[in-house]
């Protein structure tokens, strides 16, 4: 009996010693986990450390584990600009910190903090986001890697020579003389039209026209394919931009494809690639036939234009062996950086002179007293004369800069002017032309539109980095004096012919940052007929 007592005890004390040991094998899988998570967290601090020592020295934004910072960009464009602005608002000129998700970023808006970056071959490299542009332009000059950007930089440099320049003037004024015949339709009325609808026609067939030696015509043609997909192929990359689950290129393409919307990369990049098959078999057979080229944009018993994609195709006969991909590219991005900025930039610099028509009117005497009172084509020895109307542009670029935000990823450490800073490797540095350029120490009254800004005894009083709506340094702006060799063109065309007029201020601006800053509103005016005479002559 007591033997069947004990041997009953037994299975219970051999279940009970069962059960401890699956408490301790649960308790040993737990510590194992909390372990491995203590090494992960170590492991990650550590690789941090350099970062959150700099981090400590700066003030900045509310940071959040995994998003950080990322709440300043949750929201319309319209809101999103205007938690910038109020950043630098808040934080002034010096750095701060701005954690992007789990990455260190810093804001830099000092003149002297600019320069170090811009020329710093340690800080050629953009940030991880322009990859999301790559969909549209590929690996371009904007978007393309230091060792490609440096090999292809180095080629195509040269091309932007005055003599290139100088050759496109027939195209912009052909393109700016549909421009003004368009506008006829909107003299008389009293209803505010919005000057981008005119003005993105004119400064894209600019583009196609100078670097594909294309006619998009879509100032008469409005059913333009390619002008549509490149609409939505900007729409699309900024959408991106605002929507982090599509940040991985695979759930993107996916989506892309669930909602037919990856056609339009292929729509956009159709008419270049046909472009560029067709001239390098034109290239080829003109070489066999061993022709040369001259230069006449309205003759076509003569040869055509040399336009950009001409000089690529010089190039790759020198031994640049460009691919058709690559040639594509860099077409792409030239259009793109030579179309939307210049258009939103005139659109904001006319809407400036309507809200001040006093400047207005010294600008058309500057552009009388260069031009008279004929239609006589505008050459390139002109446009260097008009000196106040290139500070009105660059006085719109100053207080508009299209690209507010500029992302440089550091390759190595790098020591700032401001606050004796060592920036660690991997730091993404954030470089803010719309911080540095209402700084008030720089440009007095810093949100008034003052043209007299850069008129050459101020210039010379600041810094030469107090400026970088063309960006600056060895990645700055290629394109940057066809760009304000094109809007001279245009804004002194459409302002022989036209005044131009609102009701809005200033103050009613409202700004929204997609891809680019822009108004939100658009650009509300009323065209009358120009009376050509200086107005200082008039009763």
């Amino acid at each position: 009996m007591e033997v069947m007592e004990v041997s009953q005890e037994f299975p219970a004390t051999s279940k009970h010693a069962t059960g401890g040991l699956r408490m301790t094998s649960t308790e040993l899988t737990a510590y194992a986990v909390i372990s491995f998570i203590v090494v992960l967290w170590c492991h990650y601090k550590w690789n941090r450390r350099h970062f959150e020592r700099v981090a400590s020295k700066m003030t900045g934004p509310p940071s959040y584990p995994i998003i950080g910072s990322g709440l300043e960009f949750i929201g319309t464009p319209q809101q999103v600009m205007e938690r910038i602005i109020k950043l630098f608002e808040i934080y002034g000129s010096e750095p701060f910190k701005m954690w992007l998700g789990t990455s260190l970023g810093v804001t830099i808006s000092k003149p002297e903090d600019v320069q170090i970056i811009l020329n710093s071959s340690k800080a050629l490299e953009k940030d991880q986001f322009y990859k999301f542009f790559k969909n549209t332009v590929g690996e371009g000059l904007f978007s393309a890697p230091v060792h490609k950007w440096r090999r292809h930089r180095r080629l195509i440099t040269p091309v932007f020579n005055a003599n290139l320049l100088d050759q496109f003037f027939p195209v912009f004024n052909e393109k700016n003389r549909i421009l003004t015949r368009n506008l006829k339709k909107e003299l008389g009325k009293t209803k505010p039209f919005d000057l981008w609808d005119y003005i993105a026609d004119t400064t894209l067939d600019i583009i196609c026209q100078t670097a594909m030696g294309y006619n998009l015509d879509t100032q008469l043609n409005k059913e333009s394919e390619f002008a549509e997909a490149l609409t939505k192929a900007s729409e699309l990359d900024s959408m991106r931009i605002y929507k982090p689950w599509l940040y991985p290129d695979i759930i993107f393409s996916m989506y892309g494809k669930l909602t037919g919307l990856h056609k339009v990369y292929k729509t956009l990049h159709k008419l270049p690639n046909q472009v560029i098959k067709e001239m390098k078999e034109t290239y080829a057979q003109r070489k066999m036939e061993n022709k040369t080229n001259t230069i006449d944009v309205n003759d076509d018993d003569k040869k055509r234009l040399k336009v950009f994609l001409d000089t690529l195709l010089d190039l790759n006969e020198a031994g640049a062996n460009f691919s058709d991909e690559e040639l594509r590219d860099e077409v792409v991005t030239m259009m793109i950086g030579g179309s939307e900025t210049s258009a939103i930039t005139v659109c904001f610099c006319l809407l400036m002179l309507a809200i001040h028509p006093e400047i207005q009117d010294k600008v058309y005497d500057e552009i009388f007293e260069v031009l008279g009172d004929g239609d006589q084509t505008i050459t390139i020895e002109d446009t260097v004369k008009l000196v106040y109307l290139e500070q009105c542009i660059r006085e719109t670029l100053r207080l508009y800069p299209i690209g507010p935000l500029l992302l440089r990823q550091l390759q190595d450490d790098v020591k700032i002017f401001s606050g004796d800073h060592k920036l660690p490797k991997g730091t993404t540095c954030i470089i803010s032309p719309i911080c540095t350029h209402h700084i008030p120490e720089l440009y007095p009254d810093p949100w008034s539109y003052n043209p007299d800004n850069f008129d050459a005894e101020n210039v010379n009083k600041r810094h030469k980095y107090s400026f970088i709506a063309f960006s600056g340094g060895p990645r700055g702006c290629l394109g940057s004096k066809y760009a304000m060799l094109s809007m001279k063109v245009l804004v002194s065309t459409f302002l022989r012919n036209y005044s131009v007029h609102t009701d809005i201020k200033l103050s009613d601006i409202k700004l929204k940052l997609d891809l680019l800053m822009r108004s939100a509103n658009g650009y509300p005016v009323t065209i009358q007929p120009r009376d050509r005479r200086p107005t200082y002559k008039k009763i």
